[in-house]
């Protein structure tokens, strides 16, 4: 339990989100884009796809060895073992936090979306688009932005180079559904290289 220290640190005064339940003893939540945890009280490990609310990046577990990576749509693979549970967090402590950027290969620029959103407790935000590195339109795939900066959401994507773009954002509540924000869609085309940032306001 001493690796939730950091945990703690990292999570303290944010909202719960992304609540999971399996209907038996199985249970997972996120905290304000900051930290994710499962808890399995069953006697067999279980493994699924979670929505942990995180950027995307590689994350040391907390409660043990091993990591977590969580994919620009902000879910991630996890095995919890039986009578065991698995935490990540942002930033240092407990391990490595999200890299800044993502690996840029060539042909692609690293998009920085910085979306400055009013939320409520248990919302996040994340940036959907009409390229498949942004969900293609749907709001499932759509990439996590982090509130470590709260109000201004972050996330930076690799794009590809030289390309139109079309995207909005969009709140996920904790009932499950999704709020977009007004139109018309935001645009704009990326450069040849190098990196692009957008600073928007929810609208």
């Amino acid at each position: 339990m001493s690796g939730m220290v950091g945990f703690n640190r990292a999570v303290a005064g944010t909202p719960v989100g992304n609540w999971y339940d399996n209907g038996n003893n199985v249970i997972a939540f996120s905290r304000g884009g900051k930290g994710w945890v499962a808890i399995n009280n069953e006697g067999g490990s279980v493994t699924r796809t979670f929505s942990t609310g995180l950027p995307a990046g590689t994350y040391a577990n907390d409660l043990g060895g091993g990591s977590v990576t969580v994919g620009s749509n902000g879910t991630a693979s996890v095995t919890v073992p039986a009578k065991g549970a698995v935490a990540i967090h942002t930033g240092g402590g407990g391990g490595p936090g999200p890299s800044p950027t993502p690996t840029v290969n060539p042909g692609e620029v690293a998009a920085s979306f910085n979306a400055n959103v009013t939320t409520y407790y248990g919302q996040n935000v994340f940036v959907v688009g009409d390229v498949e590195e942004l969900g293609g339109w749907d709001p499932a795939k759509a990439v996590a932005l982090s509130s470590a900066s709260y109000p201004v959401w972050k996330a930076t994507v690799s794009l590809p180079a030289g390309t139109a773009v079309s995207y909005k954002y969009v709140k996920k509540n904790p009932d499950g559904s999704v709020t977009w924000e007004s139109d018309p869609n935001r645009s704009f085309t990326t450069p040849s290289g190098g990196a692009v940032t957008r600073d928007d306001t929810w609208r």
